[in-house]
């Protein structure tokens, strides 16, 4: 499996102790699958639905966890292509209107006649305590969130199904000084992270444990495997640099031979004009450990530069 499937199991396996928690988390994911319906016959009902039977269970086992009531899950096909869909059902007004004020939404008007009202668009109340924060976001990123692989590029981010979630849940991420941003495309609006800091944060936020070992285990390989090509980079910068003084230096000692002979350079000068010629990919270094005695980088670097100043000065004297 990907790195987003293998965090969205281990989402999906989390199950909080407390039951604020645990309501704190059928609320995120009733902001994106639920509904309060009314059937043609009057009939108004509480309603979860998802393509993930993974999720379906979850919201199933919380509900009954979280609530003494006659709750319902059932399987149905999706319209217009392939596959099933999961539904899990609250039955009855006060019950139905219950489990939404315990969550937190703000009680919402039944419909008068048939209809539906998508809880994404009900105003829902800021959690108190950290932990159902974590709740929360935990619940949104199994809903709309996706991630890509780190070990080609670090993107997090979470589909809002409204612009209230995506405030909310860019509330809730900042509480972990995640510093979510909001984008809109085509349409569609998401909470995003691309910093891997960050995203190591939001991954503990939402209590995926292995995931953020894993996704460290990345990093580090991606910082280490960074740190070796800039090493590479710097060390073909410097060859690149020292390859062009050396031609430069190379074409100078040609030119002085060409119109006063080296026999006439003093004898130091002379010496590592002939070395420079005889070792032309030679750094200042070893051209100094060859000379007779050893001569220093500056020392070297010192004789190159009167060669070079040499070669211009005849230069200028043949154009005169």
């Amino acid at each position: 499996m990907s790195f987003a499937e293998d965090l969205k199991t281990e989402l999906a396996g989390k199950d909080p102790h407390a039951k604020h928690c645990t309501l704190a988390e059928l609320a995120g994911m009733f902001c994106y699958g639920g509904a309060l319906v009314k059937d043609a016959d009057g009939a108004v009902s509480l309603t979860f639905s998802t393509e993930k039977e993974i999720i379906a269970k979850k919201c199933f086992t919380f509900l009954k966890k979280s609530f003494n009531m006659n709750i319902v899950a059932e399987e149905f096909a999706l319209t217009g292509r392939r596959g099933r869909g999961y539904a899990v059902r609250v039955a009855g007004e006060r019950d139905a209107l219950r489990c939404l004020e315990e969550m937190g939404f703000r009680r919402p008007d039944v419909p008068r006649s048939e209809g539906r009202i998508a809880l994404a668009d009900v105003s829902l109340r800021f959690p108190e305590r950290l932990c159902c924060v974590r709740s929360f976001v935990r619940a949104a990123f199994l809903m709309g969130g996706a991630m890509n692989d780190p070990d080609k590029s670090y993107h997090y981010e979470i589909t809002v199904p409204s612009a209230s979630v995506g405030e909310f849940l860019t509330q809730a991420l900042g509480q972990f000084d995640c510093e979510p941003k909001l984008w809109e495309r085509r349409g569609s609006t998401a909470v995003y992270l691309k910093d891997s800091e960050r995203i190591a944060d939001a991954l503990t936020v939402m209590g995926a444990t292995a995931a953020r070992v894993r996704f460290e285990d990345i990093r580090v390989v991606r910082m280490r495997r960074g740190e070796v090509q800039r090493t590479v980079n710097c060390e073909v910068s410097n060859l690149a640099k020292t390859t062009r003084a050396a031609n430069k230096q190379i074409e100078a000692i040609g030119e002085i031979e060409r119109v006063i002979g080296l026999a006439n350079l003093p004898e130091e000068l002379r010496e590592m004009a002939q070395l420079r010629m005889d070792f032309p990919e030679a750094s200042l270094q070893e051209l100094g450990e060859r000379s007779v005695p050893p001569v220093g980088r500056s020392g070297v670097n010192h004789r190159l530069q009167k060669l070079l100043g040499i070669a211009e000065g005849l230069r200028v004297k043949e154009g005169g």
